[in-house]
């Protein structure tokens, strides 16, 4: 089965084309702000370089979110629109579960997080079970510990502070493996979780750290074959947040001075989300 993975949820964008256990390609790109512009460039780019069609493609995977409401929205988009024209099945994934999914070796909790402004963090936490298969072969089936999380970096520590205990402690021991930090999060987020949990977290950034759409591509395979997939007409992006929305110039000056009061406080909050906004 012939997928095709979109994820441009941040400021990191990814797309590849994967088939069970192959990746027949992947482009992995910094985009900045120019999700829509560049995402189907780089779906026809790697179409040519695989010598493969649009028409041969069998299913579609989205990274669903959270992460920036525009490129979250200009994937899934994508997605919905080729899964209509092509009539092929649609498999949604929260760009967290994504995120972890890259770690699955680490025995301990995983905590994948992105910001999101107004110095608040997204956040899910994740456990790996080895699985071994009657064929021989091995693979890690992923749990989540907790619910998809909107919290600032000091309330997500203590969070996880609280639970991490429960969730892997030894009865009598109580000993825990540190909690892997994986995404893409600023230096002050990592500073306060590390004054927070001192020698109980550990951190993945950097080019180790960046989201891969063939692991999208697996984690879509995998919800495939056990018969699952997603109605376009319902599937809708994971924003924990609603965006905030702001009044165009002609149309504050037609709503008169009221609307332009509270246009300020809107522009505000969006001049604050887009300093940390990917």
């Amino acid at each position: 089965m012939l997928l095709l993975a979109l994820d441009t949820s941040t400021r990191h964008a990814s797309v590849a084309l994967c088939e069970d256990d192959v990746v027949h390609g992947e482009h992995i790109w910094q985009v900045g702000n120019n999700h829509s512009v560049e995402l189907l460039d780089h779906v026809q780019r790697l179409l040519i370089e695989c010598r493969m069609t649009m028409q041969q493609i069998d299913a579609v995977a989205v990274a669903t979110g959270p992460g920036s409401f525009n490129g979250v929205r200009v994937a899934l988009a994508t997605a919905k629109s080729l899964a209509f024209a092509l009539k092929k099945p649609l498999v949604g994934v929260s760009t967290l579960d994504i995120t972890a999914a890259q770690y699955w070796l680490w025995h301990g909790p995983v905590c994948a997080i992105l910001e999101a402004g107004r110095s608040e963090l997204y956040a899910a936490c994740y456990t790996f079970e080895q699985v071994a298969e009657s064929n021989g072969h091995m693979f890690y089936q992923m749990h989540v510990l907790s619910d998809y999380l909107l919290l600032s970096s000091q309330d997500l520590a203590n969070y996880l502070l609280e639970h991490t205990k429960t969730w892997f402690g030894v009865p009598g021991e109580r000993h825990v493996l540190p909690t892997l930090f994986c995404g893409e999060f600023s230096s002050a987020s990592q500073q306060m979780l590390q004054t927070v949990m001192q020698e109980q977290c550990l951190f993945i950034q950097g080019g180790q750290a960046l989201r891969r759409a063939d692991v999208l591509g697996q984690l879509a395979l995998r919800r495939l074959r056990a018969g699952e997939e997603d109605d376009p007409l319902l599937l809708e992006p994971l924003y924990l947040r609603r965006p905030s929305i702001t009044t165009s110039k002609r149309k504050r000056s037609l709503l008169g001075n009221t609307a332009q009061g509270q246009d300020a406080d809107q522009s505000q909050t969006e001049r604050e989300e887009g300093a940390l906004r990917h």
